[in-house]
């Protein structure tokens, strides 16, 4: 998705995400947060849900429920049998027809496509809709009320009326650039499915690879054309992709296939001698959209997304026009990205970078602002998903919203997509927002930071964070899930300290403010495991404004019950899964080439002892940073954690994140992995 090719590494996190500020009629101060259901409404629910209901009572009662049967076997489909069946035998139930505790499916024309109605009392279970979709969601969340220990399972006792905000709720892999195997994509399709996502977008070609079998042009998928070292020679078959789609729809998943055009396209003049927006370029493409078109029929795929961003070409009007109308000649929708190149009302625009269509075009959106899962850091990143509404930055018509995953650099295996990236957390975050559509509006600085503590919008991410954490406990307990409770910690900020030669005055003992250098320096209570100190975007972090070779502190402090060592992630950078850029890796015993410190109790807190030490940032060089795959210690979710030392009784902790240039972005983490015995105190 990125080539930028004059822009600094500084300044591409800002292109990225510099949408967030670019509607400039609205002053971000100025924007309440309100939301669908209070704060309270979550704290009090007995089950967390994701995604949350639209309606819900509770009878705080659970029933035991050890055997099941059909109340209309018959009249019920194969796909809810089969889905009944899984429930039962994750959660320990037995079908047996002899069982007087019956599951009914029943029909009401009157409930939206996508909507059902749950009611789970002590006799029976009666799931309610319109459609088979909406009996299938509500199969799913049923599978979220059963709880299950060494003896029993046991069901809440409730009522929901519930249907989705949006109609289009999706997830976005990019297989262009580092090849998935079909059994990882399948494995998504589940994770999807148990949330009520019901879109996977398929980024099928980009600049390393044509991920689809072509039998008219089969020079097309020869390894010797496409980028050594992303899996050359790997792609789809028809056969596989006609499995991937059949296997999504049977979880009510619809599959968009985007074969980006005439950007991101690499190894087609590799393949041809010519690119895509050449007179002969548009006939390979036309030829290749008709293969497809009929080894994949409408109905199994009636949206085509032709990406088209990132690119300047000399027929742009021809181009667009020449390819939208070959799809819609079809019957299928078009989808192209915007940013990207000018096209008719008629087809539909995925909303990505700092440009925003104006009120008047009367467009159709697909929200992706603001949420790539590769550029996100994992705790900062959960609260912007979950607090930005869908399609707040446009006056347009939003139909839903598809968090992407863009896993730029080379991978190793295909399990770096899940390891190295927020992925299980993101997914289910956004399953939230785009189905409940409960955030109404927000100020932008909740972007990149979790609201003032007090605050209602506080509580209300507090309370999801809750749900989030349950969930990856019950569901995703030997999965990456790189996140933990963060709205109890609290942090006193002070800076920015001009120079580098200030750590003895912050050091000693706590004050409310300082005097340095003749200036009144401040404290700022923030709340995190991450802290957004400053951004090369200038704005939505704690100090936006800050003058190069500064320096910033943080204070906090934990109470133990005991002496004791606890593991804990420490990190200063946030690795962008796209370029290798940032940052370099430092010399053994420090955490980063800025020189940033922790003390705990006045005691040093020594760094990493890296594999690779004092290894410098690569220079931007379009393809060349992306082509060396991470390793695991340049993430601090994936290194070996720090061992700290806690006395018994109140300790301090102090960090200390120098600021060097301009457009950098500097933040801290700071994650205790074992929490038992220990209290974190708002002192």
């Amino acid at each position: 998705m990125f080539q930028f090719k004059t822009l600094t590494a500084g300044l591409l996190f800002l292109f990225v995400l510099s949408c967030a500020i670019t509607n400039k009629s609205v002053n971000a101060q100025e924007i309440p947060f309100k939301s669908r259901f209070t704060s309270k409404q979550l704290s009090d629910a007995p089950v967390k849900l994701i995604p949350f209901p639209q309606e819900v009572k509770w009878q705080n009662k659970k029933h035991i429920v050890n055997r099941i049967w059909f109340g209309n076997y018959a009249q019920t489909s194969k796909l809810l049998r089969d889905e009944t069946y899984r429930l039962c035998v994750t959660n320990r139930v037995e079908i047996d027809r002899e069982s007087d505790y019956l599951i009914h499916f029943k029909t009401d024309h009157s409930i939206s496509k996508e909507g059902y109605w749950l009611d789970v009392k002590t006799d029976e279970i009666i799931i309610t809709a319109s459609t088979e979709t909406g009996h299938y969601y509500g199969l799913k969340t049923l599978r979220q009320l059963f709880e299950t220990d060494q003896f029993d399972s046991r069901v809440a006792l409730c009522s929901i009326k519930d249907k989705p905000g949006f109609p289009i709720r999706g997830y976005m892999n990019d297989v262009g650039r580092n090849f998935q195997s079909v059994e990882s994509i399948k494995k998504h399709l589940d994770l999807l499915a148990n949330y009520k996502m019901n879109v996977f977008h398929f980024h099928l070609t980009d600049h390393p690879a044509w991920r689809i079998e072509s039998k008219i042009y089969p020079q097309l998928n020869l390894p010797k054309n496409c980028r050594a070292r992303r899996d050359p020679g790997f792609y789809y078959t028809f056969d596989e992709l006609r499995s991937i789609i059949r296997y999504a729809k049977q979880r009510k998943i619809m599959v968009i296939p985007e074969i980006d055009m005439p950007g991101h396209s690499g190894y087609f003049k590799e393949t041809f001698g010519f690119k895509m927006e050449s007179k002969e370029g548009m006939v390979v493409l036309e030829a290749l959209l008709k293969e497809f078109f009929n080894e994949i029929p409408k109905e199994m795929a009636p949206y085509i997304h032709l990406g088209s961003d990132e690119v300047k070409v000399h027929n742009p009007v021809e181009f667009v026009n020449k390819m939208v109308g070959f799809v819609e000649s079809d019957g299928r929708k078009a989808i192209i990205w915007y940013p990207g190149l000018k096209a008719n009302k008629s087809v539909i625009r995925q909303i990505w970078g700092s440009e925003a269509p104006l009120e008047s075009e009367g467009l159709t959106e697909i929200d992706s602002k603001i949420n790539y899962i590769n550029v996100g850091e994992p705790m900062s990143h959960i609260p912007s998903l979950f607090l930005k509404p869908i399609g707040k930055y446009s006056k347009n018509k939003t139909i839903g919203g598809i968090v992407c995953l863009w896993h730029d650099v080379n991978t190793r295996t295909e399990n770096d997509f899940a390891e190295q990236n927020p992925l299980y957390s993101s997914i289910i975050t956004y399953s939230w927002a785009t189905w409940t559509a409960d955030i109404l509006s927000s100020p932008d600085k909740y972007i990149l930071q979790i609201p003032e503590k007090g605050s209602e919008a506080f509580e209300y991410f507090k309370a999801f964070e809750q749900f989030l954490l349950f969930h990856k406990e019950k569901y995703f307990k030997h999965q990456p899930f790189p996140y933990a409770e963060q709205c109890n910690k609290h942090w006193k900020l002070y800076g920015p300290f001009e120079g580098n030669d200030d750590d003895n005055l912050v050091l000693k003992k706590e004050q409310k403010s300082y005097r340095y250098k003749g200036k009144k320096i401040n404290c700022k209570e923030v709340t995190g495991n991450t802290i957004m100190l400053t951004h090369s975007w200038k704005k939505g972090a704690h100090f936006p404004k800050v003058a190069a070779n500064s320096t910033l502190y943080a204070v906090t402090y934990i109470k133990s019950d005991r002496q004791r060592k606890v593991p804990a992630w420490i990190g200063f950078t946030s690795s962008s899964r796209n370029y290798k850029t940032k940052v370099g890796i430092a010399d053994n015993g420090q955490f980063d080439m800025r020189g940033s410190r922790v003390w705990i109790n006045g005691e040093e807190v020594e760094g990493p002892t890296w594999r690779n030490p004092v290894k410098k940032s690569m220079k931007w060089d379009k393809w060349k940073v992306r082509e060396t795959a991470w390793n695991a210690e340049e993430f601090y979710w994936l290194r070996q954690p720090s061992t700290i030392l806690l006395k018994e009784g109140i300790n301090r902790v102090v960090i200390k994140v120098p600021y060097k240039s301009e457009n950098q972005t500097s933040l801290f983490n700071f994650t205790i992995l074992e929490t038992e015995g220990l209290t974190f105190l708002d002192k």
